[in-house]
Protein backbone atom coordinates (compact mmCIF):
# COMPACT_ATOMS: atom_id res chain seq x y z
CA UNK A 1 0.00 0.00 0.00
CA UNK A 2 1.89 3.01 -0.95
CA UNK A 3 0.82 6.57 1.13
CA UNK A 4 1.76 9.83 0.92
CA UNK A 5 1.38 12.95 2.95
CA UNK A 6 1.18 16.03 1.10
CA UNK A 7 1.21 19.29 3.23
CA UNK A 8 1.18 22.77 2.08
CA UNK A 9 0.62 26.18 2.95
CA UNK A 10 -2.79 26.96 0.96
CA UNK A 11 -4.93 24.12 -0.10
CA UNK A 12 -7.81 25.09 -2.67
CA UNK A 13 -10.18 21.98 -3.00
CA UNK A 14 -12.13 24.22 -5.61
CA UNK A 15 -15.48 22.34 -4.30
CA UNK A 16 -14.95 24.19 -0.63
CA UNK A 17 -13.54 27.06 0.39
CA UNK A 18 -9.35 27.36 0.70
CA UNK A 19 -7.57 25.72 3.53
CA UNK A 20 -4.75 26.91 5.47
CA UNK A 21 -1.62 24.97 6.49
CA UNK A 22 -3.41 21.59 5.98
CA UNK A 23 -2.81 18.27 4.55
CA UNK A 24 -4.21 15.87 2.10
CA UNK A 25 -3.19 11.72 2.30
CA UNK A 26 -3.14 10.33 -0.89
CA UNK A 27 -3.24 6.15 -0.45
CA UNK A 28 -2.69 3.85 -3.45
CA UNK A 29 -3.34 6.74 -5.61
CA UNK A 30 -6.56 8.24 -4.07
CA UNK A 31 -7.08 11.03 -1.47
CA UNK A 32 -8.56 9.32 1.51
CA UNK A 33 -8.15 12.53 4.21
CA UNK A 34 -7.80 15.89 4.22
CA UNK A 35 -6.97 18.17 7.71
CA UNK A 36 -5.21 20.58 9.57
CA UNK A 37 -1.43 19.61 9.22
CA UNK A 38 -0.91 18.55 12.69
CA UNK A 39 -3.85 16.47 12.99
CA UNK A 40 -2.85 14.83 9.92
CA UNK A 41 0.71 14.25 11.10
CA UNK A 42 -0.38 12.83 13.90
CA UNK A 43 -2.63 10.24 12.91
CA UNK A 44 -0.14 9.22 9.96
CA UNK A 45 3.00 8.81 12.05
CA UNK A 46 5.75 6.72 9.18
CA UNK A 47 4.11 7.48 6.41
CA UNK A 48 5.98 9.23 3.26
CA UNK A 49 6.13 12.77 3.87
CA UNK A 50 6.22 15.82 1.11
CA UNK A 51 6.07 19.11 2.76
CA UNK A 52 5.30 21.41 -0.45
CA UNK A 53 5.66 24.83 1.81
CA UNK A 54 4.54 28.30 1.12
CA UNK A 55 2.48 28.10 -2.09
CA UNK A 56 -0.64 26.16 -3.07
CA UNK A 57 -1.95 22.70 -3.53
CA UNK A 58 -4.63 22.73 -5.93
CA UNK A 59 -6.18 19.89 -8.33
CA UNK A 60 -4.72 19.26 -11.93
CA UNK A 61 -6.03 21.64 -14.86
CA UNK A 62 -8.14 19.96 -17.06
CA UNK A 63 -7.36 21.11 -21.00
CA UNK A 64 -10.53 19.48 -21.93
CA UNK A 65 -10.18 20.02 -25.67
CA UNK A 66 -7.06 19.66 -27.82
CA UNK A 67 -5.21 17.89 -30.68
CA UNK A 68 -1.77 17.63 -30.11
CA UNK A 69 -1.34 15.37 -33.43
CA UNK A 70 -1.61 18.51 -35.57
CA UNK A 71 0.90 20.77 -33.95
CA UNK A 72 3.47 20.19 -36.41
CA UNK A 73 0.36 22.40 -38.81
CA UNK A 74 1.90 25.60 -36.76
CA UNK A 75 4.53 26.47 -38.98
CA UNK A 76 2.59 25.98 -42.39
CA UNK A 77 0.09 28.62 -41.37
CA UNK A 78 0.14 31.83 -43.00
CA UNK A 79 -1.97 35.27 -42.74
CA UNK A 80 -5.61 34.33 -43.21
CA UNK A 81 -9.08 35.85 -43.06
CA UNK A 82 -11.69 33.95 -40.97
CA UNK A 83 -12.26 30.33 -40.34
CA UNK A 84 -12.74 29.16 -43.69
CA UNK A 85 -9.75 30.55 -45.25
CA UNK A 86 -7.89 29.44 -42.08
CA UNK A 87 -9.59 25.99 -42.65
CA UNK A 88 -8.22 25.59 -46.72
CA UNK A 89 -4.64 26.08 -45.13
CA UNK A 90 -5.13 23.41 -42.79
CA UNK A 91 -6.73 20.60 -45.61
CA UNK A 92 -4.04 21.77 -47.66
CA UNK A 93 -1.08 21.62 -44.99
CA UNK A 94 -3.08 17.73 -44.75
CA UNK A 95 -2.70 16.79 -47.96
CA UNK A 96 0.94 18.24 -48.46
CA UNK A 97 1.85 15.54 -46.65
CA UNK A 98 3.58 14.30 -43.31
CA UNK A 99 5.22 11.42 -41.71
CA UNK A 100 4.09 9.39 -38.57
CA UNK A 101 7.18 10.26 -37.01
CA UNK A 102 6.65 14.30 -37.12
CA UNK A 103 3.21 13.56 -35.97
CA UNK A 104 4.54 11.56 -33.32
CA UNK A 105 7.05 14.51 -32.44
CA UNK A 106 3.80 16.91 -32.33
CA UNK A 107 2.31 14.67 -29.78
CA UNK A 108 5.49 14.26 -27.34
CA UNK A 109 6.01 18.07 -27.60
CA UNK A 110 2.21 18.53 -26.71
CA UNK A 111 2.20 16.53 -24.01
CA UNK A 112 5.56 18.03 -22.33
CA UNK A 113 4.18 21.73 -22.79
CA UNK A 114 0.49 20.94 -21.06
CA UNK A 115 2.44 19.00 -18.13
CA UNK A 116 4.56 21.66 -17.30
CA UNK A 117 1.88 23.78 -17.37
CA UNK A 118 -0.03 21.85 -14.34
CA UNK A 119 -2.85 19.75 -17.23
CA UNK A 120 -3.55 16.33 -15.39
CA UNK A 121 -6.15 15.51 -17.96
CA UNK A 122 -6.25 16.01 -21.56
CA UNK A 123 -9.39 15.88 -23.95
CA UNK A 124 -7.48 15.03 -27.58
CA UNK A 125 -9.19 14.53 -30.58
CA UNK A 126 -7.10 12.03 -32.37
CA UNK A 127 -7.39 11.84 -35.99
CA UNK A 128 -4.55 9.72 -37.03
CA UNK A 129 -6.17 6.26 -36.67
CA UNK A 130 -4.82 6.28 -32.62
CA UNK A 131 -1.38 6.98 -32.66
CA UNK A 132 -1.30 9.51 -30.37
CA UNK A 133 -2.94 7.06 -27.75
CA UNK A 134 0.84 4.68 -26.88
CA UNK A 135 2.79 8.26 -26.65
CA UNK A 136 -0.34 9.35 -24.09
CA UNK A 137 -0.45 6.06 -22.12
CA UNK A 138 3.64 6.26 -21.80
CA UNK A 139 3.48 9.83 -20.42
CA UNK A 140 1.35 9.01 -17.71
CA UNK A 141 -1.21 12.03 -18.49
CA UNK A 142 -5.47 11.06 -18.06
CA UNK A 143 -6.73 11.05 -21.19
CA UNK A 144 -10.07 10.98 -22.86
CA UNK A 145 -9.10 9.74 -25.96
CA UNK A 146 -11.95 11.44 -28.77
CA UNK A 147 -11.69 9.48 -31.93
CA UNK A 148 -12.75 11.56 -34.58
CA UNK A 149 -15.49 10.77 -37.40
CA UNK A 150 -16.52 12.96 -40.32
CA UNK A 151 -18.20 11.59 -43.72
CA UNK A 152 -14.29 11.13 -45.47
CA UNK A 153 -13.38 8.75 -43.07
CA UNK A 154 -16.93 7.45 -41.75
CA UNK A 155 -15.51 3.63 -42.91
CA UNK A 156 -12.43 3.27 -40.88
CA UNK A 157 -14.21 4.60 -37.88
CA UNK A 158 -15.75 2.10 -34.72
CA UNK A 159 -18.73 2.62 -33.61
CA UNK A 160 -18.34 0.00 -31.00
CA UNK A 161 -15.17 -0.61 -29.32
CA UNK A 162 -13.88 2.07 -26.72
CA UNK A 163 -10.71 1.35 -24.37
CA UNK A 164 -10.98 2.58 -20.78
CA UNK A 165 -8.55 1.96 -18.35
CA UNK A 166 -8.26 4.17 -14.92
CA UNK A 167 -6.67 6.81 -16.43
CA UNK A 168 -7.34 6.53 -20.23
CA UNK A 169 -11.08 6.10 -22.28
CA UNK A 170 -12.04 5.92 -25.47
CA UNK A 171 -14.96 8.33 -27.08
CA UNK A 172 -16.61 9.02 -29.98
CA UNK A 173 -16.34 12.52 -31.69
CA UNK A 174 -18.29 13.38 -34.61
CA UNK A 175 -16.36 16.53 -35.80
CA UNK A 176 -18.86 19.03 -36.62
CA UNK A 177 -22.14 19.65 -38.43
CA UNK A 178 -20.96 20.44 -41.73
CA UNK A 179 -18.68 17.98 -41.64
CA UNK A 180 -20.78 15.13 -40.59
CA UNK A 181 -23.96 14.12 -42.54
CA UNK A 182 -27.38 13.88 -40.19
CA UNK A 183 -27.16 9.92 -40.83
CA UNK A 184 -23.50 10.13 -39.56
CA UNK A 185 -24.33 12.37 -36.81
CA UNK A 186 -27.27 9.77 -35.86
CA UNK A 187 -25.24 6.58 -35.86
CA UNK A 188 -22.39 8.45 -33.58
CA UNK A 189 -25.49 8.94 -31.49
CA UNK A 190 -26.81 5.37 -31.49
CA UNK A 191 -23.52 4.16 -30.65
CA UNK A 192 -23.21 6.54 -27.59
CA UNK A 193 -26.85 5.36 -26.05
CA UNK A 194 -25.80 1.80 -26.73
CA UNK A 195 -22.09 2.03 -24.92
CA UNK A 196 -23.43 5.01 -22.35
CA UNK A 197 -19.98 6.59 -23.78
CA UNK A 198 -19.97 10.32 -23.46
CA UNK A 199 -19.28 12.24 -26.71
CA UNK A 200 -18.00 15.27 -27.71
CA UNK A 201 -18.44 17.54 -30.64
CA UNK A 202 -17.20 21.04 -32.35
CA UNK A 203 -20.26 23.09 -32.02
CA UNK A 204 -21.39 26.51 -32.79
CA UNK A 205 -17.91 27.59 -33.84
CA UNK A 206 -18.02 29.81 -36.84
CA UNK A 207 -20.91 32.52 -38.44
CA UNK A 208 -20.23 30.19 -41.41
CA UNK A 209 -22.25 27.10 -39.02
CA UNK A 210 -25.11 29.51 -38.63
CA UNK A 211 -25.44 29.75 -42.30
CA UNK A 212 -25.12 26.19 -43.05
CA UNK A 213 -27.49 24.98 -40.50
CA UNK A 214 -30.13 27.64 -42.05
CA UNK A 215 -29.56 26.01 -45.67
CA UNK A 216 -28.12 29.79 -46.80
CA UNK A 217 -25.12 30.25 -48.51
CA UNK A 218 -22.06 29.53 -46.41
CA UNK A 219 -18.46 29.13 -47.02
CA UNK A 220 -18.22 25.38 -46.45
CA UNK A 221 -20.49 24.66 -48.98
CA UNK A 222 -18.84 27.60 -51.11
CA UNK A 223 -15.63 26.95 -50.41
CA UNK A 224 -14.17 23.65 -48.69
CA UNK A 225 -16.62 21.11 -50.12
CA UNK A 226 -15.46 21.71 -53.43
CA UNK A 227 -11.82 21.81 -52.09
CA UNK A 228 -12.46 18.21 -51.05
CA UNK A 229 -15.30 16.85 -53.56
CA UNK A 230 -17.79 16.59 -51.31
CA UNK A 231 -21.26 17.35 -52.05
CA UNK A 232 -23.87 19.25 -50.48
CA UNK A 233 -26.14 17.25 -48.12
CA UNK A 234 -29.77 17.29 -47.29
CA UNK A 235 -30.57 18.69 -43.85
CA UNK A 236 -33.52 19.91 -41.30
CA UNK A 237 -33.15 23.61 -41.59
CA UNK A 238 -32.50 25.18 -38.10
CA UNK A 239 -31.86 28.61 -36.69
CA UNK A 240 -28.97 27.49 -35.11
CA UNK A 241 -25.98 24.52 -34.57
CA UNK A 242 -27.82 23.76 -31.23
CA UNK A 243 -30.84 23.41 -31.93
CA UNK A 244 -29.77 21.65 -35.66
CA UNK A 245 -28.35 19.43 -33.24
CA UNK A 246 -31.24 19.05 -30.77
CA UNK A 247 -33.79 18.49 -33.65
CA UNK A 248 -31.38 15.52 -34.34
CA UNK A 249 -31.45 14.04 -30.22
CA UNK A 250 -28.06 15.09 -29.39
CA UNK A 251 -29.55 16.68 -26.00
CA UNK A 252 -32.60 13.90 -25.34
CA UNK A 253 -30.87 12.45 -21.70
CA UNK A 254 -27.22 12.02 -23.12
CA UNK A 255 -24.18 13.00 -21.86
CA UNK A 256 -22.80 15.28 -24.77
CA UNK A 257 -19.35 17.50 -24.47
CA UNK A 258 -19.74 20.28 -27.24
CA UNK A 259 -16.79 22.23 -27.74
CA UNK A 260 -16.17 26.01 -28.69
CA UNK A 261 -20.25 27.46 -28.21
CA UNK A 262 -19.47 30.76 -29.29
CA UNK A 263 -22.60 31.18 -31.20
CA UNK A 264 -25.08 30.38 -28.89
CA UNK A 265 -27.99 32.65 -27.29
CA UNK A 266 -29.43 33.06 -23.74
CA UNK A 267 -32.43 30.58 -24.30
CA UNK A 268 -30.02 28.28 -25.62
CA UNK A 269 -27.95 28.45 -22.65
CA UNK A 270 -30.95 27.95 -20.59
CA UNK A 271 -31.44 24.72 -22.44
CA UNK A 272 -27.85 23.95 -21.49
CA UNK A 273 -27.98 23.75 -18.15
CA UNK A 274 -31.65 22.55 -18.32
CA UNK A 275 -30.09 19.43 -20.63
CA UNK A 276 -26.96 18.85 -18.37
CA UNK A 277 -25.10 19.31 -21.59
CA UNK A 278 -20.65 19.92 -21.17
CA UNK A 279 -19.26 22.68 -22.63
CA UNK A 280 -15.80 23.79 -23.07
CA UNK A 281 -14.26 27.05 -24.10
CA UNK A 282 -11.30 27.57 -25.69
CA UNK A 283 -11.53 31.42 -26.31
CA UNK A 284 -7.32 31.98 -27.41
CA UNK A 285 -8.25 29.80 -30.42
CA UNK A 286 -11.50 31.66 -31.19
CA UNK A 287 -9.92 34.69 -31.14
CA UNK A 288 -6.67 33.45 -33.58
CA UNK A 289 -9.77 32.12 -35.88
CA UNK A 290 -11.58 35.55 -35.47
CA UNK A 291 -14.80 33.43 -34.98
CA UNK A 292 -15.81 35.75 -32.26
CA UNK A 293 -16.16 35.73 -28.00
CA UNK A 294 -18.47 33.04 -26.52
CA UNK A 295 -21.07 34.47 -23.59
CA UNK A 296 -18.64 33.68 -20.73
CA UNK A 297 -20.67 36.26 -18.66
CA UNK A 298 -24.46 33.77 -18.72
CA UNK A 299 -22.06 30.46 -19.17
CA UNK A 300 -20.13 31.04 -15.69
CA UNK A 301 -23.74 30.66 -14.05
CA UNK A 302 -22.98 26.90 -15.26
CA UNK A 303 -21.54 24.23 -13.74
CA UNK A 304 -20.15 22.12 -16.57
CA UNK A 305 -18.33 24.21 -18.15
CA UNK A 306 -14.24 23.83 -19.13
CA UNK A 307 -11.13 25.35 -21.08
CA UNK A 308 -9.18 23.64 -23.37
CA UNK A 309 -6.30 25.48 -25.62
CA UNK A 310 -7.17 23.58 -29.07
CA UNK A 311 -4.39 22.63 -30.93
CA UNK A 312 -1.42 25.14 -32.18
CA UNK A 313 -3.04 25.05 -35.86
CA UNK A 314 -5.48 27.49 -33.89
CA UNK A 315 -3.02 28.98 -30.89
CA UNK A 316 0.21 30.40 -30.35
CA UNK A 317 1.14 27.52 -27.81
CA UNK A 318 -0.61 25.22 -25.28
CA UNK A 319 0.83 26.71 -22.37
CA UNK A 320 -2.51 26.93 -20.23
CA UNK A 321 -1.63 28.99 -17.51
CA UNK A 322 -1.53 31.35 -20.33
CA UNK A 323 -5.67 29.69 -21.50
CA UNK A 324 -6.54 30.60 -18.21
CA UNK A 325 -5.59 34.40 -18.11
CA UNK A 326 -6.98 34.62 -21.55
CA UNK A 327 -10.41 33.15 -19.62
CA UNK A 328 -10.09 35.22 -16.46
CA UNK A 329 -9.77 38.98 -18.57
CA UNK A 330 -13.24 37.70 -20.43
CA UNK A 331 -14.74 36.59 -17.40
CA UNK A 332 -13.65 39.68 -15.26
CA UNK A 333 -14.90 42.18 -18.18
CA UNK A 334 -18.10 40.42 -17.49
CA UNK A 335 -18.96 39.09 -14.34
CA UNK A 336 -16.23 41.15 -11.77
CA UNK A 337 -15.67 40.01 -8.01
CA UNK A 338 -16.32 36.55 -9.16
CA UNK A 339 -14.44 35.96 -11.70
CA UNK A 340 -10.59 34.87 -10.46
CA UNK A 341 -13.07 31.79 -8.32
CA UNK A 342 -14.98 31.07 -11.81
CA UNK A 343 -12.06 31.00 -14.45
CA UNK A 344 -10.21 28.63 -11.36
CA UNK A 345 -13.03 26.52 -11.17
CA UNK A 346 -13.48 26.06 -15.13
CA UNK A 347 -9.84 25.42 -15.28
CA UNK A 348 -10.66 22.72 -13.19
CA UNK A 349 -14.05 20.92 -11.88
CA UNK A 350 -15.82 22.71 -14.38
CA UNK A 351 -13.80 20.61 -16.64
CA UNK A 352 -14.20 17.33 -14.99
CA UNK A 353 -17.98 18.03 -15.19
CA UNK A 354 -18.00 19.03 -19.13
CA UNK A 355 -15.86 16.04 -19.35
CA UNK A 356 -18.36 14.16 -17.52
CA UNK A 357 -15.46 13.14 -15.03
CA UNK A 358 -16.61 14.76 -11.82
CA UNK A 359 -17.06 11.51 -9.78
CA UNK A 360 -13.06 11.42 -10.36
CA UNK A 361 -11.05 13.89 -10.44
CA UNK A 362 -11.76 17.94 -10.78
CA UNK A 363 -11.64 18.54 -6.88
CA UNK A 364 -9.96 17.70 -3.67
CA UNK A 365 -12.16 15.32 -2.10
CA UNK A 366 -12.28 12.31 -0.32
CA UNK A 367 -12.54 9.30 -2.73
CA UNK A 368 -11.40 11.05 -5.84
CA UNK A 369 -8.15 10.24 -7.48
CA UNK A 370 -5.21 12.12 -6.73
CA UNK A 371 -4.73 14.88 -9.15
CA UNK A 372 -2.72 17.23 -8.23
CA UNK A 373 -0.62 19.89 -8.87
CA UNK A 374 1.93 22.38 -6.34
CA UNK A 375 2.42 25.88 -7.49
CA UNK A 376 5.12 28.24 -5.38
CA UNK A 377 3.38 31.45 -5.40
CA UNK A 378 3.65 33.52 -2.68
CA UNK A 379 0.20 33.67 -1.18
CA UNK A 380 0.44 36.04 1.50
CA UNK A 381 -2.00 36.61 4.23
CA UNK A 382 -5.65 38.83 2.50
CA UNK A 383 -4.26 37.82 -0.78
CA UNK A 384 -6.86 36.13 -2.80
CA UNK A 385 -5.73 32.48 -3.84
CA UNK A 386 -7.85 32.23 -7.00
CA UNK A 387 -5.97 34.93 -8.45
CA UNK A 388 -2.32 34.35 -7.24
CA UNK A 389 -3.18 30.96 -9.44
CA UNK A 390 -4.22 32.79 -12.40
CA UNK A 391 -0.79 34.83 -11.68
CA UNK A 392 1.30 31.67 -12.11
CA UNK A 393 3.18 30.77 -14.83
CA UNK A 394 4.57 27.87 -15.85
CA UNK A 395 7.84 28.50 -13.47
CA UNK A 396 5.51 28.37 -10.28
CA UNK A 397 5.06 24.44 -10.76
CA UNK A 398 6.45 22.21 -8.40
CA UNK A 399 5.18 19.16 -8.67
CA UNK A 400 2.44 17.42 -10.33
CA UNK A 401 0.60 14.26 -9.75
CA UNK A 402 -1.45 11.44 -11.61
CA UNK A 403 -3.80 9.49 -9.64
CA UNK A 404 -1.14 9.36 -7.08
CA UNK A 405 1.93 9.15 -9.68
CA UNK A 406 4.87 11.70 -9.66
CA UNK A 407 4.75 12.85 -13.51
CA UNK A 408 6.37 15.80 -12.95
CA UNK A 409 9.18 17.46 -9.75
CA UNK A 410 10.73 20.68 -9.83
CA UNK A 411 14.01 20.70 -8.50
CA UNK A 412 13.10 22.39 -5.46
CA UNK A 413 10.04 20.23 -4.36
CA UNK A 414 11.64 18.16 -1.46
CA UNK A 415 10.54 14.37 -1.15
CA UNK A 416 11.69 14.28 2.72
CA UNK A 417 11.41 10.10 2.86
CA UNK A 418 11.72 7.90 -0.64
CA UNK A 419 12.20 8.81 -4.22
CA UNK A 420 8.24 9.14 -5.33
CA UNK A 421 9.44 10.98 -8.57
CA UNK A 422 8.79 8.66 -11.20
CA UNK A 423 9.69 10.96 -14.31
CA UNK A 424 10.80 14.63 -14.70
CA UNK A 425 10.84 16.82 -17.77
CA UNK A 426 13.54 18.84 -17.63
Amino acid sequence: MKKILLVADTILPISSPPLKNSAVLVVNGKIRGIGVTTKMKKENKGVQLLELGRGILMPGFINAHTHLELGWVQRKIKSFSGFTSWLRQIISAKRGGISNEEIQDSVRDGIRALIRSGVTTVGEVSSYGGIDAPILKEYGIRTVLFKEVLDSRQAAADFDNFERTEIFEERLFPHAPYSCTPELLEKSLISHKKSLTPLGIHLAESPDEIEFVRRKSNGFEREIFPLIDKKSVMRVEADTPFLYLKGLGFFDSTKITTVHMVHVNSDEVKEIKENDVGVVLCPRSNMFLQVGIPPVGEYSELQRVGLGTDSLSSNYNLDFFEEVRALHMLTSNAIGRESAFKTVYTATLGGAKALFLENKIGSIEEGKDADLIFLNSQTGSGIDPYLSVICSTCDNLEFLMVRGKTIFENKSAKVLSGGYAEMRLS
